[in-house]
């Protein structure tokens, strides 16, 4: 389950990224202590601190190696000279497919608990999400130059409402469905309706006053 942090880390560190990661999923930020993660891992508790000077230390690196992973994602596709849609589409894919093989990322990355009181963790998870944000708004504004998407579409916020279909997505595989199905399954559809948001014609003004009661 390693192997995406074996790359960037000693195997040592990455077996208890990994460790910590399982904890997360079960436990959740605030439950997980560094004699679970021993446990977890096999060696003793102090064995621990020859690799992580701290508990928030190990999350901070689960970050880091989850930015250097999305750069290189980021470079795959911009070599593969993808258009607008298929850019939107492959990070979303990637995105479904890191969680599903670690979703206690997704409880990590989303814990305020964890933020709280680690100025460094907090500015670590808001440049990640900001480079996502951005990657996603400078494809849609693309599209939306290219013709390819309506042309009224305010390119920030329709990056975070895509942000928002990953989390959406997450949520309803792992809570309502209880991880019944594949996440991308789950995802699937939510993502597709997404898309055709960016396509359809402009939605309908407001009404100006109260609703008038049918008659």
């Amino acid at each position: 389950m390693n192997g995406r942090f074996d790359r960037f880390l000693e195997k040592r560190k990455a077996d208890i990224i990994s460790a910590v990661l399982r904890l997360v999923d079960r436990k959740g930020v605030n439950g997980v202590t560094t004699k679970r993660i021993a446990l977890e891992v096999g060696v003793a508790e102090g064995a621990l601190y020859k690799h992580f000077r701290s508990k928030n230390e190990i999350f901070l690196r689960i970050l880091e190696v989850t930015e250097l992973q999305l750069q290189e994602e980021y470079a795959g596709m911009a070599g593969r000279g993808l258009g607008p849609e298929q850019w939107l589409e492959a990070l979303f894919q990637f995105l479904v497919a890191y969680l599903e093989e670690f979703p206690g990322l997704y409880r990590t990355v989303f814990s305020d608990a964890l933020y709280a009181g680690d100025s460094e963790l907090r500015q670590r998870f808001k440049a990640t999400i900001h480079g996502l944000k951005e990657s996603a708004e400078q494809a849609i504004r693309s599209g939306v130059n290219a013709g390819l998407f309506r042309a009224e579409l305010d390119p920030h916020t329709s990056a975070i409402m895509y942000l928002g279909v990953v989390d959406t997505s997450f949520t309803l595989w792992s809570i309502f469905e209880e991880r019944s199905r594949g996440l991308a399954e789950v995802a699937r559809p939510l993502f597709a309706e997404y898309m055709n948001s960016l396509h359809r014609g402009p939605a309908l003004p407001a009404p100006a006053g109260p609703m008038a009661s049918p008659s």
